[in-house]
């Protein structure tokens, strides 16, 4: 065997750590970028070649090795540790699944690294200016996640106000009172121009366990009943409304007033249902022998507010809350998972870009199909183990000098040989 083969073999040692000093300096200089997958590096040896012999007497053959090669450089997408950020807009996923982003040049890559921000549009970005793909909230307010996941935005800085279609109270008016015994409930509404108006609500007891009810608004409001005012509630032997406006019996929530209100100062007519009987018939006035009295009451209406708060949950909805108290879904993430991870292709930026290895991604939401949950103010962080990492490094230093050792024997050994001639 000539000696070249040795100096040879020795060169792919060089050659190779080399390549695993590379691997493992990228792992460590990547140590403290977000959601980093450290890659581990793995050998193996050249095929060998049949000595002068082709075998030994027992018949095995024998072989000389030719050096060693790269055999796989793995990305080891382990679970690392969160570090909590106080951000909302900083997301961390807890299992498998990539954020799905799309590039500013229109291709679509994958991401561990959930440091996201909002442009001036609103829109939801990665630090390299990718957009934050999911589903947003349309017109009706919902948060449709059946289509083709779009640039998330998240732009609704102001809630426009919503006027009062709605008044429901829970009460009790008091069976022992005396004919001509008044009780007063007042309640806050809000105009079509979100502007609170105060509604005060009269209730005169009649015969028996009977009363009447009227509506007063501010100064300068009109209000006119459908039915007309008075109402009238007719309470039975339990206590129960059996009668609401001269209705049916039982009442039914059609017997129900609507109060038609003109408001002072320019604001649009009001049409609101004094609901005293639920849509599915259920009711919450009393009248019972006991002090009259206001248990509960409710509105839908609202002022206009601005966005205050934002928080994502672990299904990565994200979620604002306003000034004026209200809290509406904005938008959800879409996350994507692959058969094969270890067949994505980094392409920088904490991206990675699917190959034919990998497979098509499936796109989903977190929590379902295996894809793991988003942690909201948290980021994930680089899963490269320092002491691992050293030691690797102890180990491939010292396989680079071995096998540059091999190399400068191997060098003296044949100018040994050159010198056979003098």
């Amino acid at each position: 065997m000539s000696l070249y083969s040795a100096f040879y073999s020795g060169l792919s040692g060089l050659s190779t750590n080399a390549s695993a000093l590379n691997v493992i300096g990228n792992n460590l200089s990547n140590l403290n970028t977000v959601g980093f997958k450290g890659s581990d590096m793995t050998f193996r040896d050249i095929f060998s070649s049949a000595g002068g012999t082709a075998t030994q007497g027992n018949g095995n053959p024998i072989q000389f090795g030719l050096g060693v090669q790269m055999n796989s450089v793995n990305q080891n997408f382990s679970q690392s540790s969160f570090q909590s950020t106080g951000n909302a807009l900083d997301m961390a996923l807890q299992g498998n699944g990539f954020f799905t982003l799309q590039a500013p040049s229109g291709t679509q890559v994958f991401s561990r690294a959930g440091n996201f921000t909002r442009n001036n549009l609103g829109y939801l970005k990665a630090s390299d200016g990718s957009s934050v793909m999911g589903w947003n909230r349309d017109a009706a307010g919902n948060v449709v996640t059946t289509g083709a996941p779009v640039p998330v935005q998240v732009s609704s800085s102001t809630l426009g106000a919503q006027a009062t279609t709605t008044i429901q109270l829970g009460a009790n008016l008091n069976a022992a009172a005396a004919a001509g015994a008044t009780f007063q409930t007042a309640i806050q509404v809000y105009d079509s121009l979100g502007n609170a108006q105060n509604l005060t609500i009269t209730y005169t007891k009649a015969a028996g366990n009977a009363w009447t009810y009227t509506v007063a608004g501010p100064a300068g409001a009109t209000i006119a009943g459908v039915p007309a005012l008075p109402g009238s509630i007719t309470f039975d032997a339990t206590g129960k409304v059996s009668v609401l406006n001269g209705g049916p019996t039982p009442p039914v929530a059609a017997n129900n007033t609507t109060l038609n209100i003109t408001w002072p100062g320019g604001s649009a007519a009001s049409a609101i249902s004094f609901a005293i009987i639920n849509p599915d018939g259920t009711q919450t006035f009393t009248g019972l022998s006991s002090a009259s009295t206001t248990v509960s009451s409710s509105q839908n209406g609202f002022p206009a507010g601005t966005l205050r708060d934002l928080t994502v949950d672990s299904d990565g909805m994200i979620t604002g809350t306003f000034t004026n108290g209200q809290i509406l879904r904005m938008a959800q993430l879409a996350v994507s998972s692959f058969t094969n991870v270890n067949g994505l292709e980094q392409a920088g930026n904490n991206h990675w870009s699917q190959t034919l290895a990998s497979g098509a991604p499936t796109i989903g939401l977190a929590n379902q199909g295996g894809r793991g949950a988003i942690l909201g103010s948290n980021l994930e962080l680089s899963n490269v183990d320092v002491a691992s990492e050293f030691t690797k490094l102890i180990v491939s230093q010292r396989g680079y000098q071995a096998n540059a050792k091999i190399v400068t024997t191997t060098d003296e050994l044949l100018q040994e040989t050159l010198n056979l001639k003098r």
